[in-house]
């Protein structure tokens, strides 16, 4: 198997984090999808530390414990590697050139393409169609990662029953969710001719995602995310931060908090426009169509009118649940939408194709 492949068997996307791991199936319906199944369930502490797996056997147990939480059937599963573990190049080839001509051409130039030795990376590519500036040509998308960053996920996975057709990159499933959502959820920033600013803030990571016409085209991640906020808020110590984002969810946060977390909030949003500054140092448009604040970060509604208040776009949490109606079995986790963009987005991988 490639870095990636094309899984013929529709819908199941599994999401490995570094707190949880969750699961979704899609359907065709119509010319839309339906959500069957929907899963979630912690992971030990230091389970995946740094996108690092360090007990393999315990991630494959809990994955296991999700297959069946979730009662899909399906085998063939769409994963994903984090950001920071991916790189991605486009370069320009000639449209006559056929996969495997592209794919020796990649290789030819992996020196200066792939900062890895290429012994070392999965990679794999996808035409996004005529180049605009150049005749004849083709622009290609290549994306790679370190072979251990894929191994250790498809062995996990694997373990735990499931078949690895397709292993996306993070940012790529983000973007594809937000293709599919904002139209419906948010037009006004789709009609816009300017770049979304999409910021994933999971309890670890701040990863800032800029997409324009379609495509990521700027990327940056950086490691804290709301774990400096958490653990300010920590008062026993032990790591345990699900209670906390519920009082912070619910706004109980006691006046005794608020000084924390305006300064948490501050020192965020610090690593946030740090990264806007780098992308518009050389954008050929200033400003965005709007802000798209997904995962953990957006349940916070703190959080949101923080955002709001330091930027004039319009701020969106994206909740996939605001669109898909869900089963009242699942009820539940309607307000946790945030946190599934990106395995409803590797769920819609397995409608797109991609090489084998």
């Amino acid at each position: 198997m490639g870095l990636f492949g094309l899984g013929k068997t529709p819908g199941l996307g599994i999401d490995i984090n570094t707190d949880a791991v969750k699961a979704l199936e899609l359907l065709p319906q119509g010319d839309s999808y339906q959500i069957t199944r929907v899963a979630e369930l912690p992971l030990p502490k230091n389970l995946i530390t740094d996108d690092e797996i360090t007990d393999i056997e315990q991630l494959s147990k809990t994955l296991q414990q999700l297959r069946k939480k979730s009662g899909s059937t399906v085998k063939e599963v769409v994963a994903a590697v984090s950001g920071s573990q991916a790189i991605s190049k486009q370069i320009a080839v000639g449209n006559e050139l056929d996969d495997e001509a592209i794919a020796e051409k990649i290789e030819s130039e992996a020196e200066a393409l792939i900062p890895f030795p290429i012994a070392e990376v999965r990679y794999d590519f996808e035409s996004l169609g005529e180049h605009p500036t150049l005749p004849g040509q083709q622009r290609i998308l290549v994306t790679a990662t370190r072979t251990v960053s894929v191994d250790s996920r498809v062995e996990a996975l694997e373990q735990a029953g499931f078949k690895v057709k397709i292993m996306d990159v993070d940012s790529q499933a983000i973007l594809r969710s937000c293709n599919y959502l904002l139209p419906h959820l948010a037009p006004e920033i789709v009609a816009s001719p300017l770049p979304v600013l999409v910021l994933d803030i999971s309890i670890t990571a701040v990863q800032t995602i800029v997409i324009a016409q379609g495509e990521v085209t700027f990327t940056r991640f950086q490691t804290g995310g709301l774990q400096p906020l958490l653990k300010a808020l920590d008062d026993n110590g032990n790591g345990e931060y699900r209670e906390i984002l519920a009082r912070l969810r619910a706004g109980e946060t006691g006046s005794d908090s608020s000084l924390i977390i305006q300064d948490s909030l501050t020192n965020l949003w610090s690593q946030v426009s740090r990264g806007i500054q780098i992308y518009q140092s050389n954008a050929p448009k200033k400003g965005f169509a709007g802000v798209i604040l997904v995962n953990t970060g957006a349940m916070l509604p703190m959080l949101s009118d923080y955002i709001d208040q330091q930027i004039d776009e319009p701020v969106l949490s994206l909740n996939p649940f605001d669109h898909f109606e869900l089963a009242d079995s699942y009820s539940h986790l309607r307000a946790h939408g945030p946190r599934f963009v990106e395995v409803l987005g590797l769920a819609l991988r397995s409608f797109t194709p991609w090489h084998t």
